[in-house]
């Protein structure tokens, strides 16, 4: 069936002189390393240079999204809507390893790994690698109690997580995170207490930065909140 579809683009090469859409997304995503087993086509992630494998599917969403105009000139220019279906599609496979006891340590991780650097004033580390919701469950969680008024402490979070990246992206989805929490009611000590950053992957916030959002309040009170507010309340 690809022989056919390859006799017929050579065809419209020949045709019109230039290379059809749909061969030249293939040849973009085909995948070139030796060390990968996960199929012949791959998205390279370009954070955290790890492969995730396109079905046949996600290759027509592909084609179908650069046939409409979209610019697709290398891995970094895959839209964040199919980008972050890898992800998650990535998660359900070591979930569903795991559940079937196969060993998912090692560098197979879900999402890319994020190194933060803190700003000097900063006494605390920020790590979106945190360990896992299940891991934070099993050891129990410790009630807290955050000074000042709810809705600004919330607003002063989501500034400080921003604070310790660089990115504009990134910072903007720290702040989206604390947009969310607000229009739905929740304050700091509700975060914290159910420690359930699927919450915010629902809300459309990447997996990566639901999880430094939720995992690190504590370290934020501790280290930031008792000693500098980021926000003044006039």
């Amino acid at each position: 069936m690809l022989n056919n579809r390859d006799t017929q683009l050579d065809a419209e090469e020949n045709a019109y002189g230039k290379h059809p859409i749909w061969r030249r997304v293939y040849a973009l995503m085909k995948c070139d390393s030796s060390a990968c087993h996960l199929g012949p086509y791959c998205w390279l992630d370009p954070v955290g240079k790890k492969h995730y494998r396109l079905r046949t599917q996600t290759l027509r969403r592909l084609v179908t999204y650069a046939e409409k105009g979209g610019v697709l000139e290398s891995h970094k220019y895959v839209p964040d809507e199919i980008q972050e279906e890898l992800y998650i599609e990535e998660q359900q496979r070591l979930e569903k390893e795991k559940r079937k006891g196969g060993n998912i340590a090692g560098p197979r991780t879900p999402y890319p790994p994020i190194n933060i650097n803190v700003l000097p004033s900063h006494p605390a580390r920020v790590d979106i690698t945190a360990p896992t919701v299940s891991s934070v469950k099993s050891k129990g969680v410790s009630p807290l109690t955050i000074p000042g008024f709810r809705d600004v402490a919330v607003k002063e979070y989501g500034e400080w997580l921003a604070s310790n990246v660089s990115d504009e992206t990134l910072k903007a989805t720290f702040r989206q995170a604390s947009d969310v929490t607000l229009s739905d009611g929740f304050d700091l000590e509700h975060i914290y207490k159910d420690q359930n950053p699927e919450f915010f992957v629902g809300k459309g916030i990447k997996p990566g930065i639901a999880r430094s959002f939720v995992e690190n309040i504590r370290d934020w009170l501790e280290n930031v909140k008792k000693a500098v507010p980021v926000l003044e309340v006039v």
